[in-house]
């Protein structure tokens, strides 16, 4: 059952442990928050190295470092008579983390997920691939495609480090996404220093990323747990990234100035959550400036807080415009050689201004004056769905908002004085005022960047705004676990973390059925995936990595267009992104037909050079309008996928592709 893949990514899970134990015992981090800074300062270093070319050197240092640096670290602690027991392991939170990374890591393994979701054919699983196979950042990789991807680079790099030993496996990208949810959520629930409180939190957070997507999955597994996407990793690292704080502002200078890397892990996994890393550091800024961390006072203490806090806000705007800068030559240099370029109808910046001067009511400037109403319907759009679509177990958006500003209030109750009841308040009114803002931003962008949103649609909502809630709850369970530790009686701080993880279990066992959860998963749901992929490795294997192939897959709608092109890369793959192809007359009206006669057909296909026709699924539509074109009138396609060539009688199968076909 492939063990080398399961052997490579316990490597790794390792070396990580080894880099936390660093961390704990040298920088003086929380054990609990150690591997969400372990991960951070992988995600930067190999983002460097990648830049420079020297991924694959970068990764091995890494390896290296977290093996060996882990066991010197444990020999002269024995040597000094200290604890055998690690310091990775040395909070309650820390012990559950690396006991559920273990479990999942063997879970996973099992189970052997495949990527189910579009998004995950047409960039996120793409790029970890095209990272893992080439030792390259995915952006200096031939990806095949006519346009330039250009998405952030954490979580592909995160799956890198999974993948250093062994061919790339879809199950050891997932798990690099589970890792970062799973580091994220350890640090929120170490803020809760004893076992009886962290284990409740620990609870409460492991089911907010089901909790906060399972609307809709009455038919179908909730993937939350199981996908390779970057939404619900920039929630959760969005408050891991706050919580980190909370559990490093205590610990000293070096602990605290870890937060840079985190949260600039945060602000580098998705482009339109680049905001939620902002506000994460944000929101350590000001607790660090106005709440100075231990005792210190004074002038010199104030500039050192100010300093800290300037610091914490240009870190992830530098990464963010080191990689804009990258990207935005290889846009350059993709248009020049006859690519798409850069496809969005505006950039950020000026969607930003424009945008704000149309809330305003000030002029803007013409595409946006044009879109003005366009955009006020997008508002009263979003508005509705706030409170009357339903996109979590708890309801709509609203009701989140109302449990998240709930623990907030619970844990200004239970703060012990003043000062820290003031800090409760700051995390709420601050996170509150941030989601004001993710708000705004989703909404110029439904108005002016989405072109396949409609104000009834609201495209992707519910994906969207699930980033948000997710990190808006661990945050929460942050801020309320130091105020149970805190609290002047014990009595309330345990009942009051008992009733969070109270809370969120029964919303869990009286919301989602188990079998549309991890527990409901059986391997059945990626059978029909695992045959195409059969087929598309199979044709790989007999075509050159030069050919051109093209794709023609009756009924596709996009999904398997994107399948075919992640597993044949580096050969080309042409064809219509997904199309049904037939006569005009018999696709007329199709959403995603491709209507070409015959003739047209051939002449296209000359034009294009193509060297091989890859025929994965046919029908009496393309039987009808094609069949002359082939030599064997269709009659090898129709015992299965098949690779055709061109030969003199018309294309000719060349290989037989319908044993891989499993199901």
């Amino acid at each position: 059952m492939a063990w080398g893949e399961l052997l490579g990514l316990l490597v790794m899970l390792a070396a990580l442990f080894g880099l936390s134990d660093l961390l704990a015992r040298r920088a003086g981090v929380d054990a609990a928050a150690a591997p969400l800074a372990a991960l951070a300062l992988a995600e930067l270093f190999l983002l460097a190295a990648g830049l420079l070319g020297v991924l694959r050197p970068a990764g091995l240092a890494l390896a290296a470092l977290g093996l060996l640096g882990g066991g010197v670290e444990a020999a002269l602690a024995r040597k000094k008579g200290e604890p055998a027991l690690p310091a990775a392991l040395k909070a309650p939170a820390a012990k559950l983390f690396w006991a559920v990374a273990l479990a999942l890591a063997a879970g996973l393994w099992l189970l052997r997920p495949e990527f189910l979701n579009f998004d995950e054919y047409s960039f996120w699983g793409t790029a970890a691939k095209l990272t893992a196979e080439n030792d390259a950042l995915y952006t200096l990789c031939d990806a095949g495609l006519p346009w330039q991807m250009t998405e952030q680079a954490a979580l592909p790099l995160t799956s890198y480090l999974f993948q250093l030993f062994g061919p790339f496996a879809p199950w050891r990208a997932i798990f690099a996404a589970d890792i970062l949810m799973l580091a994220a959520l350890a640090a929120a629930a170490g803020c809760a220093k004893k076992a009886r409180l962290a284990g409740p939190v620990f609870l409460a957070g492991l089911t907010v990323p089901t909790l906060v997507t399972v609307a809709g999955h009455t038919a179908l597994l909730n993937t939350a747990w199981l996908e390779y996407l970057g939404d619900l990793p920039a929630g959760m690292l969005f408050g891991g990234a706050a919580a980190f704080w909370l559990a490093a502002r205590d610990r000293g200078p070096a602990a605290r100035w870890l937060t840079l890397p985190v949260v600039m892990l945060a602000a580098n996994v998705k482009g339109n959550t680049f905001v939620l890393g902002l506000a994460a550091a944000g929101l350590a800024a000001l607790d660090a400036v106005l709440f100075a961390p231990g005792e210190r006072r004074g002038a010199k203490a104030l500039v050192g807080r100010l300093g800290f806090g300037a610091a914490a806000l240009a870190a992830p705007v530098a990464q963010y415009l080191v990689w804009g800068r990258h990207t935005a030559a290889l846009v350059q240099r993709n248009a020049a050689a006859g690519g798409m370029g850069d496809t969005a109808s505006a950039s950020l910046p000026a969607v930003v201004v424009n945008g704000s001067k149309l809330l305003l009511g000030l002029p803007a400037e013409s595409y946006f004056e044009a879109r003005r109403e366009l955009f006020w319907q997008y508002g009263d759009a979003m508005a509705d769905a706030f409170f009357h679509r339903t996109l979590s177990v708890f309801g709509a958006g609203a009701a989140v908002a109302a449990l998240v500003l709930a623990a907030f209030l619970a844990a200004v109750l239970l703060a012990p004085d003043k000062r820290a009841r003031l800090r409760a308040a700051l995390f709420a009114a601050g996170s509150s005022a941030s989601f004001a803002g993710y708000w705004f931003i989703l909404w110029l962008s439904y108005a002016f960047l989405l072109k396949d949103s409609t104000p009834e649609t609201l495209a992707s909502y519910p994906r969207y705004f699930a980033s948000y809630y997710a990190g808006w709850l661990l945050l929460a369970l942050a801020v309320l676990a130091v105020s149970c530790v805190s609290a002047r009686r014990p009595v309330p701080g345990r009942a009051a973390a008992l009733a969070a993880g109270a809370v969120f279990a029964a919303a869990l066992a009286a919301g989602v059925e188990p079998q549309f959860t991890l527990l409901g998963a059986g391997g059945g749901e990626w059978a029909a995936v695992r045959s195409e992929v059969a087929v598309a490795k199979a044709a790989k294997e007999a075509v050159g990595p030069e050919e051109k192939v093209f794709l023609i897959r009756q009924g596709d709608q996009g999904f398997s267009w994107f399948l075919f092109n992640q597993q044949l890369c580096p050969a080309l793959v042409y064809g219509e992104g997904g199309a049904t192809f037939g006569e005009p007359a018999l696709v007329e009206g199709m959403a995603y037909g491709a209507p070409y006669t015959a003739a047209e057909l051939a002449a296209m296909l000359d034009k294009e050079q193509v060297d091989c026709l890859l025929v994965a699924a046919i029908d009496d539509i393309f039987e009808q309008s094609y069949a002359g074109l082939f030599a064997d009138g269709l009659a090898a396609a129709k015992e299965g996928p098949t690779l055709y060539e061109k030969g003199e009688g018309g294309w000719t199968p060349a290989v037989s592709l319908a044993g891989e076909v499993t199901g």
